[in-house]
């Protein structure tokens, strides 16, 4: 083995001297055959030709000995890499072309498998992270999913599954009252600041096997009921507040207005394992002592769950067990529990399934998008490199009898092909880093805005995760891969060609003119058709989600968005409902003595959002239904001029005023569903009991009926709603300030602020946005989903376009003699431009309507992103198919147009 490398490296080093030996040595081989015969009796001339002819040509010979020498591997695909980058520069058009056509497809592809990666197929940064599982409950029938099991199943279910070697869980805004987890007020720092709060057990970082880096973690007795207050900071809330000291362990921090001593700090690489959180600070779960259910339980609220699955355990086996928990759960419930889990079914995940959620689909479907659009790149140069192959007929024949095999010719051709393909790759990665460089910029945890529309926009899809996404050592490899396969897609088909071009015919052919054979115009047809089936595809796909985006936008979203700006106030949640009074008080008159403010309000939740509050019901004194069949409505506490703020039409009665306060009767606002379901739509005057708890309740009366507005986003529907007044229902946690404005919203913003803290220093205020910002981001999935499909749609379409043109301008020259014939013999030029309109025609509706087919075969993979569209849209498909015809067409009567102006003469002088 060394011999041959030490043989190959003189070979290649030492070239120049081998090769002259080599040249001396063949002479003399030759020169001594031909002694040999003109010894035998034959002339000088005769015998050198003989001596020739038996050794295969002098060249040939040599070609033969570098054949086996150690090296020459390497040597000659040095020469076709030289040769290939010779002729690039010898033809810059069609290189360029070819380069930038591979270089989109090829950055667009690289771009979105980056994120593919980080979210689907990158190990999460847990040691082990194979084995950590989230488990969760569910009711299906329902459509509710992947929630928390409550606190008191947690600690049943800690010791009960043996699958598991550890169980630890998490709190996070449960609602309840005194809860310290959610989003909280941070005090005492300077400006108070809002931060995230997750509350943990002792033994949730183990589980994961994250350690402090400062301090410690928290004690096995510590996360229990009463337990002390201490706390854990997140890295990125130690440096930006704390400048990293290291002193701040031992020390106090006021969370919610509570003082917690912190106890450590975590690392800085720390990811939560939540796709839509990233606290800051993380204290203890304050567990119950009991695991019992029953009706007289104080606290239920969900715990997340993750567990590590033991090494001799399967997922299987996990899922098995944990049915048998919930099974057996059931039957220490209480009566009304019971009923609770009717029809509830726990899961046992991978962690990493879990936290892909939702964007699995969409990443899939643009990969899938994108993979066409390099597929379409592809087919295009392959085309070209066709067209270029006729051209070069003539050099591989004469490469061919000069001594070149097969193979030596399929390898040329693959290797100028290889050279286009990594030119275009690393144009590619260009376009790729950056991308990626835009969307970590926009999800960069704890930057509400990152100063860049696309980054901002590119953060919707991946949220904090998008951290993760960039090209690394799997994305190059990735990279280089693609690479070969477009070096396969669009060299092969050449290169083959390439190898069976035969001498005699070639150059027979060269003496009168070069054209393609049927089987290579057969070939480009069956190309075209398929770029112009795929473009079809993608053009369909994007107007399903256009007209879908559209029919979102046109949603009668019930409030106006015009002139409002909204901000977010985080109260206590331990706060006495008379201080809360207190403050709304004060902050009312000085948000409506803002310049230009028209209606000012507080409330509990605004439009859009999650459905804030759902209040269970009761209607009339007789027997009431069981308690998961009892009627539930959206409650919403609202301070009296919400409606005016938010452009909410009172259809009957009146608005709330000052005079709806503890002191009076209770009153509620419904909305149109509200009416409609419970009333029969005559709800004005009529009464209704909102269900406190056990055997309590609240009769309100309804004074008036609004428009129906929706939550949950402009794809949500409008179900039934009550609003209640803020001094009756005060509520505890995050409250929301809506003013309506005759001015630029935005420019309110730092009176809005300065408002804020009059009323109360130690109040922050986060999330100012106007109502329309709050719009936009509610539809920003549908939005980047919508804008990246046609994008790539358009691209399709224009490179489709290109290689029509290509392909019929190629036909077109090739048979300029025959229409100068035919113009000559009296054929008009309308009859010679319909000649090539009808052939283009031809492949145009046969490549459309395999697109269509195709089509309509993978629209179902849209069909969960479609609002008030069916998969199946005549319109949509019509479109599509319109569109890509006449792109076709009018990229074909280009060249139609240049066969029409040929002159005989011209063509006859060219030969």
């Amino acid at each position: 083995m060394c011999s041959q490398v030490r043989s190959a490296l003189r070979n290649l080093l030492r070239k120049r001297k081998i090769e002259s030996d080599l040249d001396a040595e063949v002479r003399g081989y030759v020169d001594a055959v031909t002694d040999e015969k003109i010894t035998a009796g034959l002339p000088p001339d005769e015998a050198r030709r003989r001596a020739l002819s038996e050794s295969g040509g002098m060249e040939q010979l040599k070609q033969a000995v570098r054949n086996h020498r150690a090296g020459m591997l390497a040597e000659s695909l040095g020469q076709d890499i030289r040769y290939g980058l010779r002729q690039m520069r010898h033809n810059p058009a069609f290189s360029w072309t070819a380069v930038i056509t591979l270089g989109l497809g090829i950055g667009a592809t690289t771009a979105i498998f980056s994120a593919v990666y980080a979210l689907l197929i990158r190990p999460l940064p847990y040691p082990g992270s194979s084995r950590l599982m989230e488990i969760s409950e569910g009711w299906p029938k329902s459509g509710d999913y992947g929630g928390g099991l409550v606190q008191q199943d947690f600690l049943a279910a800690q010791p009960s599954l043996k699958s598991f070697s550890s169980i630890a869980g998490y709190i996070y805004d449960s609602g309840v009252a005194g809860s310290y987890s959610g989003d909280q007020n941070l005090t005492g720092t300077g400006d108070p600041i809002r931060v995230k709060a997750v509350r943990i057990t002792a033994n949730f970082l183990p589980v994961l096997g994250v350690t402090p880096v400062q301090g410690r973690n928290f004690l096995g007795s510590e996360d229990r009921e009463g337990g002390p207050s201490v706390a854990i900071l997140s890295h990125r809330l130690w440096e930006s507040e704390y400048g990293g000291d290291a002193k701040i362990i031992g020390s106090s921090i006021l969370l919610g207005g509570k003082a917690w001593t912190v106890v450590g700090v975590l690392p800085a690489h720390f990811i939560f394992p939540h796709s839509a959180i990233e606290p800051d600070v993380y204290i203890p779960a304050d567990l119950l002592a009991s695991t019992n259910l029953g009706a007289t339980s104080v606290t239920v609220e969900p715990v997340g769950m993750i567990g590590r699955l033991r090494d001799d355990a399967s997922i299987q086996q996990a899922q098995t067990e944990l049915n048998l928990f919930a099974k057996n759960r059931v039957k220490g419930y209480d009566s009304l529990f019971v009923e609770w889990a009717e029809g509830r079914q726990m899961t046992v995940e991978p962690l990493h399934h879990y936290l892909a959620g939702d964007d699995r689909e969409p990443l899939m479907i643009l990969l899938a998008c994108v993979g066409a659009v390099l597929l379409i790149a592809c087919v295009n140069v392959a085309n070209l490199q066709l067209a270029r192959a006729v051209a070069r007929e003539h050099e591989m024949a004469l490469r061919g009898a000069m001594g070149a095999g097969r193979l030596r010719l399929m390898r040329q051709s693959l290797v100028e092909s290889l050279t286009l393909a990594t030119m275009a790759a690393l144009l590619g990665l260009g376009i790729a880093e950056a991308v990626t460089w835009l969307i970590r910029r926009g999800g960069m945890p704890g930057s509400f805005t990152s100063g860049s529309f696309i980054a901002d926009l590119l953060e919707a899809p991946f949220g904090k995760l998008s951290a993760a996404v960039q090209v690394n050592g799997w994305v190059l490899a990735f990279t280089a891969g693609l690479t070969l396969l477009t070096t396969v897609l669009f060299g092969l088909a050449p290169a083959i060609g390439a190898s069976r071009i035969d001498l005699r015919t070639s150059l027979q052919n060269s003496a009168r003119s070069v054209s393609s054979g049927r089987r290579q115009r057969r070939l480009r047809s069956v190309l075209l058709m398929a770029e112009i089936g795929l473009a079809v595809v993608l053009l369909t796909g994007a107007g399903l989600l256009i007209r879908s985006f559209v029919n979102v936008l046109r949603n009668d979203s019930g409030f106006d968005p015009r002139q409002s700006l909204t901000a977010q106030i985080q109260r206590n949640r331990s706060e006495a409902p008379q201080k809360l009074s207190s403050f709304v008080q004060q902050l009312l008159p000085r948000l409506q003595a803002l310049p230009g403010v028209q209606a000012a309000a507080i409330a509990s939740g605004l439009p859009l959002q999650n459905c804030p509050r759902p209040r269970r019901l009761r209607f009339g004194d007789g027997p009431q239904p069981s308690y998961m069949a009892q009627p539930r409505a959206c409650s919403i506490s609202v301070s009296p001029q919400y409606f005016r703020a938010a452009g909410t039409s009172v259809l009957q009665g009146r608005p709330f005023s000052d005079e709806d306060n503890a002191d009076t009767v209770a009153v509620a606002i419904v909305n149109q569903a509200f009416a409609r379901q419970y009333f029969n739509g005559d709800a004005l005057g009529r009464q209704f009991g909102a269900i406190e708890g056990p055997d309590k309740f609240t009769r309100m009366a309804i004074v008036g009926i609004v428009q129906n507005v929706r939550y949950g986003g402009l794809t949500g529907t409008a179900g039934p709603a009550i609003y209640l007044p803020l001094d009756q229902v005060p509520t505890q946690g995050e409250l929301d300030i809506l003013l309506r404005t005759t001015i630029e919203p935005s420019s309110l913003s730092s009176g809005l602020r300065k408002a804020v803290v009059d009323a109360d220093p130690d109040q922050p205020l986060f999330d100012v946005e106007t109502m329309d910002e709050r719009m936009s981001q509610s539809v920003a999935q549908q939005r980047l989903m919508m804008l990246l499909i046609a994008s790539f749609a358009v691209l399709a379409m224009i490179l489709a376009g290109v290689g029509i043109y290509g392909v019929f301008a190629y036909w077109v020259s090739q048979r300029r003699q025959e229409m100068g014939i035919r113009l000559a013999l009296g054929a008009s030029r309308a009859r010679v431009v319909r000649l090539v309109s009808v052939q283009a025609l031809r492949l145009i509706l046969a490549g459309s309507a395999l697109g269509v087919g195709a089509a309509f075969l993978l629209s179902k993979w849209l069909s969960s992103m479609l609002v008030g569209v069916t998969g199946h849209d005549p319109i949509s498909f019509t479109a599509a198919w319109v569109l890509m015809t006449v792109i076709a067409l009018l990229a074909s009567l280009i060249p139609a147009a240049q066969a029409a102006r040929t002159d005989l003469i011209s063509v006859l002088h060219s030969k």
